[in-house]
């Protein structure tokens, strides 16, 4: 038996997960500040007030999604409550320095240590550190974000606790929590519904259902940066395909397992059930592998969003290198094509450029290498299709689950992270239709029913492009 094997790279994903989402990553962090806390400046500790305030404080945060939006209030009531309660200026020092220490760990081993053996660069976590300092996402990859939820966190239930203990008045803390809650709620109003505006459907199926469907999925690949480099194979498919012009809008959030959960299903992330990339979470809706028999390639969250019974092909990226690991799963999708008889939806992901951009930047010279190499494998892709036996009844539809912008993506406060191409290719496919509709990657997977003859998925929304077929 291999020491290193599926199951424990697929534990070790989760764990990453764990400490990289800004949910879990406040509640360990706090957790870890309050025993850094205790052991330099021992305080006397009321578990009772800790465990109230905490979920009270968390219940906010969460309502609030830990947005942006939600900082200059937050850090507010924080500003309020220290002059209410006049805390132990150590106390509040070294819980600020328990957090930033447990979010240096974090971003240079728990996320770093993995992107470094990953990718073969020991610069990697290095390289990371000062670029999460003007990074704005939902994850330990942005250290305002991350700090600055984790330190109010602890800081709410150190004043709370410390009130409790000399006997001070709650009132203070109630009242601004009330306040808060009045604010987290416009808050949650505001933040996007995921609902597409377009919602058109053909009244009738398609005459020649395709006998199948591959979509190859550009992980983080950004829209404006994809049609602004020279690639030259993405032209080609362009010029001899159809695409939208715009691109389609990702959902929010713009996190890869949420994303590809609404490709896969049309439905929204409220209604499919996969929120973040954390654990307990799962597909809980009608999706194009309960249509078709399907096969999912790619890296290990893959298999984290694919329901069971749903094939998936997995490449382990810390023993191939995130160099090879595209070229090792791409050789699995094309023999598949060849010789597989019975799949009609295959999903392909590519990883390399979703890499470079949480480990370099969504605008280094590594991304950008990056994309010049899916350009160059989704060029060998089409070949292989083009000469199929039966590649007239394929369609190809090359696309993204979302883009990147700086280290990450998440909010959707960036068009870099928030729109994706959306290419349509095929011999029935028109040739250089150039589609001005608004849309969104929910698109993808409705497209992808019609083609096929197939009912949509029980909970999708949005739109078919069926204006690209030439008969």
């Amino acid at each position: 038996m291999k020491l290193y094997n599926e199951t424990i790279e697929n534990i070790g994903v989760r764990i990453i997960y764990l400490f990289n989402t800004i949910n879990s990553f406040c509640v360990l962090a706090a957790f870890f500040a309050l025993l850094f806390t205790y052991f330099f400046i021992p305080f006397e500790i009321n578990l009772f007030a800790i465990l109230v305030s905490g979920i009270i404080t968390f219940i906010l945060m969460k309502t609030a999604d830990w947005h942006p939006y939600y900082i200059p209030f937050s850090f507010l009531t924080s500003i309020l409550l220290v002059f209410f309660y006049n805390p132990n200026l150590q106390l509040v020092i070294f819980s600020l320095i328990g957090i930033f220490i447990f979010y240096l760990g974090v971003i240079l081993v728990i996320n770093g240590g993995p992107q470094l053996i990953v990718g073969r660069d020991w610069t990697i976590p290095f390289r990371m550190l000062p670029k999460s300092i003007n990074t704005i996402v939902p994850t330990t990859l942005s250290m305002p974000v991350s700090v600055f939820f984790g330190f109010t966190f602890v800081l709410n239930l150190l004043l709370v606790s410390e009130a409790v203990s000399k006997n001070n008045s709650l009132i203070p803390f109630i009242a601004l929590a009330l306040l808060n809650l009045v604010i987290v709620m416009i808050i949650y109003k505001k933040l996007p519904d995921n609902i597409p505006t377009n919602q058109y459907r053909p009244s009738k199926k398609i005459k020649k259902p395709f006998k199948k469907v591959v979509i190859l999925n550009i992980d983080g690949g950004r829209w404006d940066m994809i049609q602004t480099l020279d690639l030259p194979n993405i032209k080609k498919v362009m010029n001899k395909g159809s695409y939208v012009k715009n691109g389609l809008l990702t959902v929010y959030r713009a996190l890869t397992n949420s994303a590809f959960g609404t490709i896969l299903t049309g439905a929204r992330p409220q209604d499919h059930g996969i929120f973040d990339n954390n654990f307990g979470q799962s597909l809980k809706v009608e999706g194009l592998g309960d249509l078709a028999k399907i096969t999912i390639y790619g890296c290990m969250h893959m298999k984290h969003f694919a329901k069971e019974g749903w094939e998936t092909k997995i490449v382990s990226l810390p023993e191939v290198g995130i160099q090879k690991s595209d070229d090792v799963s791409m050789e699995w999708l094309l023999d598949d094509l060849k010789n597989d008889k019975k799949t009609q939806i295959f999903v392909f992901d590519y990883s390399e450029a979703d890499f470079c951009g949480h480990s370099y930047g969504g605008q280094s010279r590594e991304y950008i290498n990056a994309l010049k190499k899916v350009d160059a494998r989704i060029g060998k892709a089409i070949n292989v299709i083009d000469k199929l036996k039966d590649s007239e009844d394929i369609g190809v539809i090359i696309c993204a689950d979302h883009g990147m912008h700086n280290l990450d993506h998440g909010y959707r406060l960036f068009k870099g992270e928030s729109f994706v191409p959306c290419i349509f290719y095929g011999k029935r496919i028109k040739n250089n239709l150039v589609i001005n509709k608004e849309g969104m990657i929910n698109d993808i997977c409705l497209t992808t029913s019609w083609m096929l003859g197939k009912d949509y998925p029980s909970h999708s929304q949005g739109q078919v492009f069926d204006e690209i077929i030439k008969y």
